[in-house]
């Protein structure tokens, strides 16, 4: 595992896990970092020459001047996958916000992406369905001038970096002692490390913005998903309480060509809360998709998941 920087119109903090065969690209979400991929990066190694990255504003990729904005963030990846792809498509993994924009990505650029894997991705809520909590908690508090910075400010000096990790990941999972401890010490230093900047929210506060615009323009996102050609495999949490399992199973019918998995007992980041059962699952869709992974050997189904199609 190597840490790189890369000149993508500033400098981009990367993380090469090595490895031989097609490029994998890891999009972590919000508020989130290269971290979120630490426990099944490795396993993907064998097939797979897998890089993690930081947004702009987020883990140890700097602001440099740059905006966080999805569309923002959208050509960053873009730039990254060119890089890291060294003329080839890249196979796109991204989770929650980092999904968002790996949709947005194969959309625009189809030639950059090989296959995608949605991870429990930011989706507007499904037709009917009640505004996700994502969407509501950021609408109240990050719409209105001024407040949303001095309320993070608050929160972070009042909890400090140990019980702000926590607390997220308490939010994110269904049992937040699976998180491998490690990975849990790794995500306090990190913190630390960023309430010691300039405006450490800054980025959190304007990707949240943006975020909130394109969850709540339904209308705009769709056509997106609907001109994807890349063969998709969209993975989520059945207990996820940031997006909705109605959310997904609303993309799943309107992509039917789309392989759709839901992990059983799992919240909003499988790959964090339940890696073993996240690896079979995604080793098991690319050995099945040709050209997507070295190997050509087809494993046993996975039991872990609950397939709907």
């Amino acid at each position: 595992m190597t840490d790189l920087t890369l000149d993508i119109d500033g400098p981009v903090h990367v993380v090469d896990h090595g490895g031989e065969g097609p490029a994998l690209l890891l999009v972590h979400g919000l508020g989130g970092s290269h971290l979120d991929w630490s426990d099944v990066a490795p396993s993907f190694t064998r097939d797979h020459h897998v890089w993690a990255i930081d947004l702009i504003g987020f883990g140890r990729t700097p602001v440099e001047g740059r905006h966080a904005s999805i569309d923002d963030n959208r050509r960053l990846v873009d730039g990254v996958a060119e890089r890291v792809g060294q003329g080839q498509p890249v196979v796109l993994m991204g989770n929650s916000m980092g999904g968002l924009i790996s949709i947005l990505e194969a959309s625009c650029q189809p030639e950059r992406v090989s296959g995608l894997i949605l991870v429990d991705p930011a989706l507007p809520s499904a037709r009917g369905g009640r505004l996700s909590v994502m969407i509501a908690a950021a609408f109240l508090v990050l719409t209105v001038p001024g407040v949303g910075g001095r309320v993070m400010q608050g929160h972070a000096r009042r909890r400090g970096a140990e019980r702000l990790v926590d607390d997220v990941l308490t939010l994110c999972t269904v049992d937040a002692s699976r998180i491998n401890p490690r990975t849990r010490d790794a995500q306090i230093e990190l913190t630390r490390w960023r309430q010691g900047l300039d405006e450490p929210d800054r980025a959190f506060l304007e990707a949240s913005r943006s975020l909130v615009r394109w969850l709540l323009r339904r209308a705009t996102l769709e056509p997106h998903i609907r001109r994807i050609q890349a063969p998709t495999l969209l993975i989520h949490g059945d207990t996820d309480r940031l997006v909705s399992l109605s959310a997904a199973g609303a993309v799943a019918t309107l992509r039917p060509d789309w392989e759709f998995r839901v992990l059983t007992s799992t919240g909003h980041v499988p790959q964090l809360e339940r890696p073993q059962a996240f690896v079979a699952l995604v080793d098991h869709w690319l050995e099945s998709q040709p050209g997507l992974a070295r190997r050509s050997a087809q494993p046993a189904e996975p039991a872990v998941s609950t397939a709907r199609r």
